[in-house]
């Protein structure tokens, strides 16, 4: 508990310093271990791709052992349970990088067995907080219609059954709102509520679909967009059931989804982001992003030995920052990088929010 309390701090007093400048390590990382995928989602073309060359165990564990200073780690797909190794590399996570205070991986929840397994493993470890989130599209026919792959939802909630067992990890479910399961939020809620005893309105993560050309590779789906007006007033309405947040993670929720309701308003993220300010992307092959939709490399860590630090501190990076801080990049609001600009603006007068070309 004690190393808990002290990893939190360490990322408090990091978010507060991303306040003023510049970090000189990204305190968020989000890292595609693989593109493998199952599932068939029409909102996602990750799927259709059949990756080569991806990133050895050796690789990657050479990166996180060159690696320093994250205390948030989003570990996602594809289907990281793909990989045979997918354990082994959440457990070099978190063992080796003792600042991390948040380990959170998503999951399409297929893999029951495998995935349950290596949860129950990281929480006997102890460290930082396990956080998964179980993907879900829409009821048991919707989203099964959605996935391509009948009894996907069966298996979706026999896993978070099983994780929400585990003590010491929260897991909850996460719903990309798209054109085809826009009217369908609160029916969704609802199943998982019914399969799963328990669940909570804080447990349920909304998100909208976002277009993407390294990542998704959607660029070409754009007709599956749900209307701003109707995203909007989901979120709206998924916003006002959670109640006031009594917790920090909580309130970053809830000021996450006032800022969607903006973000769908304007079509413009709605404040400074923190994209190579204080968080990175990585892709399976090593590649470094601003983010999950700037489609901008700032370099490869194959080139570097596997260290990001060059790579974060080449002046490549530093011009693609005052770029995305100066709003002159594609404009999103994705929860990877919408959580790290909420605390990185908590302190900045107005928010973070645009007011002119300079920051």
């Amino acid at each position: 508990m004690l190393r808990r309390f002290l990893r939190l701090g360490w990322g408090a007093a990091l978010a507060g310093r991303a306040n003023v400048g510049r970090l000189a390590v990204p305190m968020k990382l989000t890292f595609a271990l693989t593109y493998w995928c199952q599932y068939r989602c029409t909102t996602c073309n990750i799927w259709q791709r059949r990756p080569e060359d991806e990133l050895t165990s050796e690789e990657i564990l050479a990166f996180v052992r060159q690696t320093s200073g994250v205390v948030w780690a989003d570990l996602t797909g594809g289907e990281i349970f793909l990989r045979p190794d997918a354990a082994d590399l959440l457990q070099a996570m978190a063992t080796s990088w003792r600042r991390l205070a948040v380990l959170h991986f998503p999951t399409n929840g297929f893999l029951t067995d495998r995935i349950v397994a290596a949860t129950e493993r990281l929480a006997r470890r102890g460290g930082p907080s396990i956080v998964v989130t179980v993907s879900v599209d829409g009821p048991r026919r919707l989203n099964d219609e959605i996935r391509g792959i009948a009894g996907g939802f069966d298996r979706q909630m026999e896993t978070l059954r099983a994780l929400r067992a585990i003590p010491g990890v929260r897991a909850a479910v996460g719903m990309t709102l798209s054109r085809t399961n826009i009217d369908a939020v609160r029916n969704t809620f609802d199943a998982c509520a019914q399969e799963v005893p328990g669940l909570r309105e804080t447990d349920f993560h909304v998100n909208v679909m976002q277009l993407s050309a390294h990542y998704y590779g959607n660029a070409d789906l754009r007709g599956q967009l749900p209307s701003p007006d109707a995203a909007r007033e989901a979120v709206r309405q998924q916003r006002l059931r959670r109640r006031l947040p009594l917790t920090p993670s909580a309130w970053l929720e809830r000021r996450y989804l006032g800022l969607l309701e903006e973000f769908l308003a304007t079509g413009r993220t709605p404040i400074r982001c923190h994209a190579l300010r204080s968080s990175c992307f990585i892709d399976p092959w090593g590649v470094v992003y601003p983010c999950l939709t700037y489609s901008r490399p700032i370099g490869n860590l194959r080139e570097t030995g596997m260290r990001l630090a060059p790579i974060w501190r080449a002046e490549e990076a530093r011009t693609r920052q005052r770029e995305i801080w100066r709003g002159q990049c594609p404009q999103c609001w994705t929860a990877c990088d919408a959580y790290p600009t909420i605390l990185g603006n908590a302190l900045r007068p107005g928010g973070g929010r645009l007011h002119g070309a300079d920051g």
